[in-house]
């Protein structure tokens, strides 16, 4: 299945726009390229190049020849495919349909998200205004990170040995002298890449103070070394809730959409299943490339220390601010 998976991507995009003949009698000037009677049309290439994403003027030659010469090889690996008749494969036409249905699952996730109109004036200055720690009070943190092996259960002693720290060596010694096995490294994060759970207790911090937090495997000693006050006045800020508001509105029409879904079909749950029902509470937004979806990314600080459920700020905040 590696195999079909390295595959499968080049053959669909050649079954679904190199097929033979499909674009005979729109004018010789839209194929740029014919492989043994196979045609490839311009069309076919331009949409290839999107997928580039932006290229210069000066490139734009260059990168369409290469991109074409690509297309020749896929078109001459799809030919010997459907020779060998691998179009008939079970595993093939197992993943072309799995690929099939998320396409068109996508596309119409996509034709509901557009539905999402743009956040008002007064939307974004509610969110700014319900949101300092992220724009008028927003910080930059130096964390130096320590975590200590099997501390859970010491964690009172812990707390207490580290009571009189004052600097990061402090804090590091005293676990050396008390024998504790631990890590330590450093980060620096701003507000927007911390979760909101970590944020709020930090933002009740000064530099040089510790937050203690318990972990699955470790316990975490956060030393804030440092706190840099970078606030982002609200005009700065617009463009980036702007795009916030619009993913976050956009995810909830969608997993409205789908709940409507759930509770409108039949579904039944057969074998091992059988006891299963369909609850509608349950949707969510299908699929990681769903329009507007949002991967978390948590900072070193925190893997282990982070409470599950508790979210970041949606990706397009951090990346909207890191560009301020």
């Amino acid at each position: 299945m590696k195999k079909i998976a390295l595959i499968v991507p080049a053959l669909m995009l050649v079954m679904a726009g190199c097929s033979k003949h499909e674009e005979a009698g729109k004018g010789s000037t839209q194929v740029v390229a014919k492989v043994n009677g196979n045609e490839i049309t311009v069309h076919q290439l331009n949409f290839a190049l999107s997928k580039a994403g932006k290229i210069d003027q000066a490139q734009l030659k260059p990168a369409s020849e290469k991109v074409l010469q690509q297309m020749v090889d896929i078109e001459l690996l799809k030919q010997k495919a459907l020779d060998a008749k691998l179009d008939r494969d079970p595993n093939v036409l197992q993943v072309l349909e799995a690929t099939k249905q998320q396409l068109l699952a996508q596309a119409y996730m996509q034709k509901v998200a557009a539905k999402q109109a743009a956040p008002s004036s007064d939307d974004i200055k509610k969110f700014y205004d319900t949101h300092p720690e992220l724009f008028s009070e927003r910080n930059v943190y130096v964390i130096q990170e320590f975590v200590v092996k099997d501390g859970n259960q010491h964690a009172s002693d812990i707390e207490a040995g580290i009571s009189a720290a004052k600097t990061a060596d402090d804090l590091g010694k005293w676990l050396k002298d008390n024998n504790y096995v631990f890590n330590a490294n450093a980060s620096r994060k701003a507000a927007e890449q911390l979760p909101l759970d970590l944020l709020k207790k930090l933002n009740t911090l000064k530099a040089g103070d510790t937050l203690i937090v318990k972990g699955p495997d470790a316990l975490v000693l956060l030393f804030l070394a440092k706190v840099d006050r970078q606030p982002v006045d609200v005009e700065k800020a617009k463009p980036v809730i702007q795009q916030y508001l619009v993913n976050s509105g956009q995810q909830t029409l969608i997993k409205n959409e789908v709940a409507a879904l759930r509770k409108e079909a039949k579904v039944e749950f057969y074998g091992d299943f059988s006891t299963m029902t369909l609850n509608s509470s349950d949707a969510t937004v299908p699929g990681a490339s769903a329009p507007a979806a949002a991967k978390p990314e948590l900072p070193v600080a925190t893997p282990a220390a982070e409470p599950a459920g508790e979210p970041t700020h949606n990706k397009s905040i951090e990346k909207g601010l890191s560009g301020l």
